[in-house]
């Protein structure tokens, strides 16, 4: 599919083929970036630190100029905002949200826990709706995509999320530990460690949203808790955890709005009440 045959209105007004049809081009592109990436990983030279305890590198800013190139030259009108660059191009109620390696410190330290994050939404006054999500972890040899009302697959094959039902059976995963400010984020991941250690069988930690999205969406994690999340790290593995059959909101339990900053709980739906009341 072209730019010139992308819908100028509401893009549910699709049949399911023409968003397959851009599925695939996002797939493709995240796969590019991300092998790009990859053959990087072993001549990094200088790693940046961005923040006292966040580090960006070459592979980085590569892998987001691939995926800021060919969106460009497919969908020129569509707005674009990367983790690194942040807003490329606005004003389109279609925006693109790009991650271009999504778990800098695995990658940086050989640690094959990493992945490419792209993610089409739909803007409104009062929400973003993901309506595509492409996933590649390259170090794993994985590629996870949906699109809004067509399931979720992993290389091909449709997944869904576990069917576990008692919270003492469960293993969750709370993201990266030690990270930001102390007196914000690490005293909530304090305290969703005891709650989660008390009420759950393990509790993991992979030090990347994408890996641990999509290890929910794919039934191997029953929950994943995120305390300080950006629209980066969650628009792509939202979509795919809903389109696995899994729920995505708010601590609060209030809908997701993808928007800087918040806390955010991605579960097989049938454990996601019980999550919110232990993580009060």
């Amino acid at each position: 599919m072209t730019s010139a045959q992308m819908p100028t209105g509401n893009l549910f007004t699709f049949v399911r083929m023409e968003l397959s049809s851009v599925l695939n081009l996002a797939s493709s592109f995240a796969q590019e970036a991300g092998n790009a990436a990859l053959s990087m990983q072993d001549h990094l030279g200088n790693i940046r630190f961005k923040t006292p305890k966040d580090v960006v590198t070459v592979a980085d800013m590569e892998s987001e100029r691939i995926l800021v190139s060919r969106i460009r030259e497919r969908f020129p009108k569509h707005s674009i905002r990367t983790e690194e660059a942040g807003h490329v191009k606005d004003g389109s109620q279609f925006e693109w949200i790009i991650d271009p390696v999504d778990g800098t410190l695995n990658f940086s330290r050989g640690i094959p826990l990493w992945g490419v994050s792209l993610a089409l939404v739909e803007k409104s006054e009062s929400a973003a709706k993901p309506l595509i999500a492409a996933m590649y972890l390259p170090g794993l040899g994985k590629i996870y995509s949906a699109y809004r009302g067509g399931g979720a697959f992993v290389n091909g094959k449709k997944i869904s999320v576990s069917a576990t039902s008692e919270l003492s059976k469960a293993i969750v995963s709370n993201g990266d530990f030690n990270v930001g400010d102390w007196a914000k984020i690490n005293a909530q991941n304090l305290k969703n460690f005891r709650n989660e250690a008390e009420n759950c069988s393990r509790v993991k930690c992979y030090g990347s949203a994408v890996v641990e999205g999509t290890l929910v969406a794919q039934g191997s994690l029953d929950a994943f808790v995120m305390t300080m999340s950006y629209p980066w790290d969650i628009a792509g593995i939202a979509l795919l955890v809903q389109e696995a059959g899994g729920k995505v909101s708010e601590l609060s339990g209030e809908p997701v709005r993808f928007i800087d900053g918040e806390q955010v709980l991605f579960s097989n739906g049938i454990l996601h009440e019980q999550m919110i009341q232990i993580l009060k």
